[in-house]
Parts: C-alpha cells; sequence; structure tokens
C-alpha cells in the first residue's frame, strides 16, 4: 500500500500485498503474492513467502525466514530464526535461530480467550507439532515430529519432548 515502507534493497513479489504501517526493512525479499498486514515489520536481510500471511502487529526479525504457506497472527519471530513451510503460528514469540518444522500449529484458542506460546533461542520444533497454549519450550529444546505438546506444559531448556500427549524423553531411552 502507498502507507508502507520498502527499505534499500528489498523486493515485494508479483501479486503480494503490504497493507497500511507495514515496515519493511533493507535486504528483504518478499516472494510472490504474499500478505503483509497491516503495521508488520519485516527485518533486514529476511525472506518471506511465496504464499506467507503475515497478519497486523506481526514481527519477522532480522534475516529470519518466513516460508511457504506460512501464516503468522500476532507472532515474533526472532532473528535468524526459521518456518519454511505450512505452519500457523498464532500469538506466539518464537526466539532467534529457533526452527519450525513443516506443519506446526500453535493451537492459541480455547474456546474462549487466546493464549501464547513461548519458544525459545535455537529451539527444534518437529514438523506436525501441536503446541496447545499456553505452552513454553525453552532454549536449545526439542519436540519430536508429530508430537502434542498440551496446555500448561514447559519443555525445558534442552530438553526433548516426543509422543502424544508430549513427555519428556530420558536421556539413553526410547520413549
Amino acid at each position: 500500500g502507498a502507507d508502507a515502507s520498502l527499505g534499500a534493497r528489498s523486493s515485494l513479489g508479483a501479486d503480494s500485498e503490504a497493507r497500511k504501517g507495514v515496515e519493511i526493512g533493507t535486504d528483504v525479499t518478499v516472494g510472490p503474492d504474499a500478505r503483509l498486514g497491516v503495521d508488520a515489520t519485516i527485518g533486514n536481510g529476511a525472506t518471506v513467502g511465496p504464499f506467507a500471511r503475515i497478519r497486523p502487529r506481526s514481527i519477522v526479525g532480522a534475516g529470519a525466514h518466513v516460508g511457504n504457506f506460512i501464516e503468522l497472527k500476532g507472532t515474533e519471530i526472532g532473528a535468524g530464526a526459521k518456518a519454511n513451510h505450512v505452519s500457523y503460528l498464532g500469538d506466539a514469540t518464537i526466539g532467534p535461530k529457533a526452527n519450525i518444522g513443516a506443519g506446526t500449529i500453535t493451537a492459541n484458542y480455547d474456546g474462549k480467550a487466546k493464549h501464547k506460546t513461548l519458544i525459545g533461542a535455537d529451539a527444534r520444533i518437529g514438523s506436525g507439532t501441536v503446541l496447545v497454549a499456553p505452552v513454553e519450550v525453552g532454549d536449545r529444546a526439542i519436540t519430536g515430529a508429530g508430537a502434542i505438546v498440551v496446555r500448561n506444559t514447559k519443555v525445558g531448556a534442552g530438553e526433548t519432548f516426543v509422543g502424544v500427549p508430549a513427555r519428556k524423553l530420558d536421556k539413553g531411552r526410547a520413549p
């Protein structure tokens, strides 16, 4: 839109849209068919899309990658973090250099209220993980593919959680 700002050496792909108040930093690539909502911020060197939806007031940190068919709603994704494929990340704070596997969902609405998901720095969220908010995943923590992390769970720093419902994986033991 006319009220969006586009930094130096940045590009907005074909059929992409930046709404009022969007701030796009320098050296940013926004792929085709992306939607950047009101007051969204895209940090320097970030890449977005194609077909990504960055809803209002979401923040994509410097050097972060938000790939194809990712939706961010009220979410901040930290510097250098990656969410590459087909995920919904709502009401979440994602730490620097975290990796969000394909098909991850932050289930932020319980039918009455919305809740936050916190994901720490360098965390690794396995493909197909569902994080039923409120949930906290610590720095360097890991969730296994397909894990269902239920509300009010805290995955501690460096811990690995797997299964349905997700539980802590003890070192050297199968779940």
